[in-house]
């Protein structure tokens, strides 16, 4: 299994965008789950996750696996989101899909919207393909297996119009387009199932 070139890009360039450590130029360099601990303090606004980061490789990972775990919509559900064994064995469809669930987490928990302009067109795209697949399909019975297929398809071409519903779509007057993210989170906040993006610590 694969992780498509394309996919990994448009979530590095997240990552990277983030300034929360120096850039990474491959999806493997999160495998210590450093980056990973300081984009969710960075979520929750705290310095929580700077003690892990004085632990071994095995309780960081534990350490970040929790918080997704604990705020997907249903937490209780008895599917693991993340294998820690292919993580520590340096699997990059794993690691990109933690990256995937942070970035979800990330954009529909923040209070202010992100600068997106500073990406370009195709990147912010791809982000807000990313981002509609896991808030369409966070209710499914196969969430684990849904973010690895769609981590190994090439995206399809296609214009705003038919990749989001009538509400995400700019306006066809716009010179430029613009993807939508608040929009995104707006739908994702008025789910009443989600705790975490309801504002639960």
């Amino acid at each position: 299994m694969t992780l498509h070139t394309t996919r990994g890009s448009a979530l590095l360039s997240w990552v990277n965008s983030l300034h929360v450590a120096d850039p990474v130029e491959a999806v493997l360099q999160l495998q210590d789950c450093s980056i990973f601990i300081k984009i969710i303090d960075r979520i929750h606004g705290t310095e929580e996750g700077q003690q892990i980061l004085k632990q071994p490789v095995s309780e960081r990972l534990d350490f970040v696996c929790s918080f997704l775990q604990k705020n997907r919509k249903h937490p209780s559900s008895p599917e693991c989101l993340v294998s820690a064994q292919k993580v520590l064995e340096g699997s990059e469809l794993e690691l990109a899909k933690m990256t995937m669930l942070l970035l979800y987490h990330s954009t529909m928990s923040s209070k202010s919207p992100r600068d997106w302009e500073q990406f370009e067109y195709k990147i912010q795209a791809e982000l807000a393909v990313i981002l509609k697949f896991v808030l369409d399909h966070e209710d499914g019975l196969n969430l684990n297996e849904d973010l690895e297929n769609f981590l190994q398809k090439a995206p399809v071409p296609s214009t705003c119009s038919s990749t989001f519903p009538e509400e995400l779509s700019p306006p066809s007057h716009q010179a430029k387009r613009e993807i939508r993210f608040l929009e995104l989170q707006k739908v994702a906040s008025s789910s009443s199932g989600n705790n975490f993006l309801s504002g639960s610590p």
